[in-house]
């Protein structure tokens, strides 16, 4: 924790530090994915791999199956939200 800074503030500084984290991530891996930035640092390298896996396609499934509420099930999700005042 950073002296003197209130919790909800220190957790609205952390939420931001992580977009702008993410943002830059993202920034590099589209230069990697597209082969625009050398991949060979002076103390790591990037490697691209291709996976591929299979995937449901919910879509094509029968309307009697979607509809059908024993196929269903519920979760619960806990969310912690931070706003400027």
């Amino acid at each position: 924790m950073i002296r003197n800074m209130h919790p909800a503030d220190e957790l609205a500084m952390v939420r931001a530090d992580i977009e702008r984290l993410k943002s830059r991530e993202a920034f590099l891996r589209r230069g990697f994915l597209g082969d625009t930035l050398p991949r060979m640092g002076n103390e790591s390298v990037v490697e691209v791999a291709v996976f591929r896996s299979r995937r449901f396609l919910r879509e094509k499934l029968p309307p009697d199956i979607l509809e059908n509420e024993a196929f269903w099930g519920t979760q619960r999700i806990e969310q912690v939200r931070v706003r400027t005042r």
